[in-house]
């Protein structure tokens, strides 16, 4: 975590009117080294919003701050900055009324702008060697991770269907790109497998799991014990096939490790505690 990532994110592209706040970036630096905790953050890096004649205009920056700082910075600072999302969104009313911290008013769709992107699978065909497709797998994992942790703790109005639809298109999909879209799955698994099998024990119904082009998945639309049976056996599948490419292997690794999370999970609950986090429009 370098002093030159912050040091853009003031003036990205040479624009301080997109800029965070300074004071907010030395916040968040200060905390994620370890400086300060998460409620005493949450108030540094809020004040010039809550101080702002513009705080609308201001909010939009933070939030895209703290977007790109979960996708950006080292894997080891999300799980922090979920906490200080937590601590944010856990701040009092201020006395003048004109902003309310609960539910993160529009970090979810900042989010969602920014990073939900239709067209990715055009991209990725087109991504060609070792290093675009690992650059390309990261990302995908990440974004993945980070959407699961939101999920988990409850923030932002993200809710599990991100997880189902991310699952779904990796395993139910004849033109996944499975070299992206198995490692993204199996973060889900990771973190959020135990609210899967929850979802499974109550045939949980969502918009992502009703998703067209799913052309493997022949049976019902909801989430019940057979079709979480299929996800096993397509990743099953998947870490058995024949390969001979560094991008087979890590979709085999992904596989193997999606399948070590479902057998985890067996009879689980979902916890937030089980992710390490404390406690589409966006929400459907």
């Amino acid at each position: 975590m370098s002093d030159a990532w912050f040091a853009e994110k003031l003036a990205p592209d040479g624009d301080i009117e997109d800029g965070v706040h300074p004071s907010s970036a030395e916040a968040l630096k200060q905390y994620l080294r370890g400086g300060a905790s998460a409620p005493a953050a949450a108030r540094a890096i809020t004040r010039p919003v809550s101080r702002s004649r513009t705080p609308n205009d201001e909010l939009a920056r933070l939030w895209g701050f703290l977007v790109d700082a979960l996708v950006e910075l080292p894997a080891e600072n999300v799980a922090p900055l979920v906490a200080l999302l937590q601590a944010i969104e856990d701040l009092p009313e201020p006395a003048h009324g004109r902003l309310c911290w609960r539910g993160l008013p529009g970090f979810g769709h900042s989010y969602a702008d920014t990073h939900q992107r239709s067209g990715w699978r055009a991209h990725a065909r087109r991504a060609v060697g070792a290093a675009a497709r690992g650059e390309l797998r990261g990302y995908h994992a990440r974004k993945a991770e980070v959407e699961a942790r939101l999920v988990v703790a409850g923030l932002a109005g993200l809710d599990i269907s991100w997880g189902y639809e991310t699952v779904g298109d990796a395993l139910e999909r004849s033109d996944a790109v499975l070299d992206v879209e198995v490692p993204a799955a199996a973060r889900w698994f990771d973190i959020a497998g135990p609210r899967i099998r929850e979802g499974v024990g109550r045939g949980e119904e969502s918009w992502a799991l009703r998703r067209r082009g799913r052309d493997l998945w022949r049976g019902g639309e909801e989430l019940g014990g057979e079709r979480y049976a299929f996800w096993r056996r397509r990743l099953e599948e998947v870490q058995g096939r024949e390969g001979e490419q560094e991008d087979d292997d890590a979709t085999k690794r992904a596989a193997g490790e999606a399948l070590r999370c479902m057998e985890r999970d067996k009879g689980g609950t979902a916890t937030a505690t089980a992710t390490g986090v404390e406690g589409k429009g966006v929400s459907g």
